[in-house]
């Protein structure tokens, strides 16, 4: 959120500085890696899908820029991999699927039953069970990795300037000018800037990184742990399928599985042999947080391993697909921490300030509540208009301004 948001500045003329927590590589945060699920299949003038779409908007300008700037080649196909994106719903959510598919311009295919199931996706389900996979261009998986390395690049070619490893201590303001302090976690020297407008991206330091500015941050901002599991099948398992099973396979992930758990899977990328590496984790298996900077740390549990393994065994025996769990051997697990609200919407709104108004110099992304990274490039193109005073008239723009606010 904070590379989107510093490169929409950057490219609005603004003169830049972006504190950046982690090195050039990130080694933690919720966009860790090379795959996130990006989707865009929703209802009629649904916000998540026009924050999507929107952000392919913009990562082309992104690219278009690249191009006529940087001696090297760049392109969408480096940030996404397109693949059809499945859903696993419930019978009892066949209401929220007609809401879904009424007046949908993605295209898509859907099964309500068994047999209806096998003849159009070939794969085993149960009659409680609706399936749908969605085909658009530039959905299935977005690589979070590549896209910041890209928004940096643009960020410096624009002549504005990144700080690695810069950790903001603390962040005060007096007669309008901010004060922001910061700690090199190299040298481990401290030093101080001011500025007359900030935008705080701060996920799930946020909290505690404003509570002087607004102390009822902590309460519209929780951080919780959701593991990650990346596995992967015995290679001579997955040499042994036929070249059909294979192509389900890379055909039938990414996987929102809206149980209730929430299951989500992907591959997160293949290695030489082609053998993939999937990822999977459940969206509401969130765990209270005591020590922030240890949560990245946590390892796995034998028992988050385990339920790791029976999804993608389970998944398998829908797709018609022999797999055991002692075929699966767990590579490395991830603590990954996604920055709560209470309604599960994201905030990118201008700070309240004591006198209850809304301060135009500052502005708050947060909250992305593990949702974020398919619409990064919108969410950093709101925050900058609010910062500038700049707005559009869409209707879906204007809608998506006001679900994310404070109000």
């Amino acid at each position: 959120m904070g590379s989107a948001t510093a490169w929409q500045l950057s490219r609005a003329g603004e003169n830049v500085l972006l504190l950046e927590q982690q090195d050039e590589e990130y080694t933690f945060g919720s966009s860790f890696g090379e795959a996130r699920i990006c989707r865009s299949l929703g209802p009629k003038n649904d916000i998540w899908s026009y924050l999507h779409r929107r952000a392919l908007e913009e990562t082309e300008i992104l690219i278009q820029f690249l191009n006529a700037n940087d001696s090297k080649s760049h392109s969408m196909e480096d940030i996404y991999t397109d693949s059809p994106v499945t859903y696993i719903l419930h019978s009892d959510k066949s209401e929220v699927v007609k809401r879904m598919l009424r007046q949908q311009d993605d295209n898509y295919e859907c099964a309500t039953s068994p047999e209806e199931a096998l003849r159009k996706f070939g794969v085993r389900t149960t009659n409680n069970r609706i399936v749908i996979q969605e085909y658009r261009r530039f959905t299935g998986t977005i690589n979070p990795k590549m896209l910041i390395r890209k928004l940096h690049k643009s960020i410096t070619l624009k002549k504005g300037e990144i700080r690695y490893q810069q950790q903001v201590q603390s962040i005060t303001i007096k007669d309008g000018v901010y004060e922001v302090e910061f700690k090199d976690l190299k040298s481990e020297s401290s030093q101080k800037l001011k500025a007359r407008k900030i935008i705080s991206a701060a996920g799930p330091y946020t909290g505690t990184l404003l509570k002087r500015l607004v102390p009822s941050i902590d309460k519209l901002i929780t951080p919780k742990r959701v593991f990650l599991a990346f596995l992967k099948i015995d290679p001579n398992r997955f040499d042994n399928y036929s070249p059909e099973q294979k192509q389900r396979i890379f055909n039938f992930f990414p996987l929102i599985d809206l149980g209730p758990d929430h299951i989500f899977s992907m591959i997160e990328k293949k290695d030489a042999n082609g053998h993939p590496l999937f990822k999977v984790g459940g969206h509401f298996l969130r765990e209270e947080i005591s020590n922030l900077d240890e949560t990245w740390k946590k390892e796995l549990t034998a028992n988050e391993i385990e339920w790791s393994k029976k999804s993608i065994t389970d998944y398998f025996e829908f797709l018609n697909i022999p797999l055991d769990e002692s075929d699966l051997t767990h590579q490395s697990g991830y603590s990954c921490v996604y920055s709560m609200t209470e309604s599960e919407i994201p905030i990118v709104s201008n700070l309240p300030n004591p006198e209850n108004s809304q301060d135009p110099n500052a502005v708050l992304l947060g909250g992305m509540s593990g949702v974020g990274a398919k619409g990064s490039l919108t969410y950093g193109l709101l925050a900058t208009h609010l910062l500038l005073g700049k707005e559009e008239d869409g209707f879906m723009y204007q809608k998506v301004k006001r679900a994310l606010s404070l109000n």
